[in-house]
């Protein structure tokens, strides 16, 4: 009897420690859908940490770090009218993932972030790829149109005078702005 529980608990030993995942234990799932989880792991405990985000196929079981954030690259990203390409290892951080299997194009992420305590990046990443969509945008995403899968995006803009303002802009996950509302109230 002995003999068939240390064949049976060195069985499962030996299953268990075939498969060793590349994603680290300190990570957890920030998204998931039928078909992919992402995860989020923080790679130290500074004001603005350093985090990495995985990917891990379900169906197939295959993983691999999508992202690896550098919390000190600094764009003047608020500048900028348009969407534009930038390199992952240029993102700064990540807080909240957003999964987008819309359609019929490539797995695609919007990743968001807020290094600076006060403005949230925005990018659409590929999954297969290096590159990702800056938005120009500083408030996030708001929501998704259900239809076609736009990204409602806020941004804040201020008043010659003084004071804030909102903006509402649609994108696709292309980068493209679709349409855009502008709630100022005042040519000031």
């Amino acid at each position: 009897m002995i003999r068939y529980l240390a064949i049976g608990l060195s069985t499962i030993l030996l299953l268990c420690g075939c498969h060793k995942s590349k994603i680290p234990r300190t990570a957890f799932i920030v998204a998931e859908d039928e078909n992919v989880a992402v995860y989020l792991n923080k790679e130290d405990t500074n004001e603005i940490p350093q985090v990495s985000l995985w990917l891990r196929y379900k169906n197939g079981g295959d993983e691999k770090r999508l992202i690896l954030t550098h919390p000190h690259s600094r764009r003047d990203w608020q500048t900028y009218d348009s969407s534009m390409v930038v390199k992952t290892d240029s993102i700064a951080t990540i807080s909240r993932v957003t999964i987008f299997p819309y359609g019929k194009e490539p797995l695609k992420l919007l990743v968001e972030g807020c290094p600076d305590y006060r403005n949230v990046e925005s990018l659409i990443v590929s999954v297969d790829s290096d590159s990702a969509i800056m938005l120009p945008t500083n408030e996030g995403m708001i929501g998704v149109s259900h239809e076609d899968g736009l990204l409602i995006m806020e941004t804040y803009d201020y008043y010659n005078g003084g004071g804030r303002y909102s903006k509402i802009d649609a994108y696709d996950l292309n980068g493209k702005r679709i349409n855009s509302m502008n709630a100022k109230t005042s040519d000031d």
